[in-house]
């Protein structure tokens, strides 16, 4: 098993996102209050998915081979048009 380690920021504030799922293969984990993640997976290739209610879904490519600290993803807020 690898650990995969990260932070989640909004893409125009770069203020820390809490609560954004992230998914490595079948391995999930979550954001805390500070937009750290934290999540431990077997070695691989995997599409990292990045999602959370009102932010517009992200996916980027891991080839995971050890101790991986990706640093901050961008996520961009959706604009609801009234």
């Amino acid at each position: 098993m690898a650990t995969i380690t990260g932070m989640v920021v909004e893409k125009w504030t770069r203020r820390p996102v809490s609560g954004v799922r992230i998914s490595v293969g079948h391995y999930v984990g979550v954001t805390d209050a500070m937009g750290r993640f934290n999540i431990e997976a077997p070695t691989g290739n995997y599409q990292v998915s990045i999602s959370k209610a009102g932010f517009h879904p992200t996916i980027m490519p891991l080839n995971l081979l050890g101790a991986t600290n990706v640093g901050s993803i961008s996520i961009e807020s959706q604009v609801v048009a009234l």
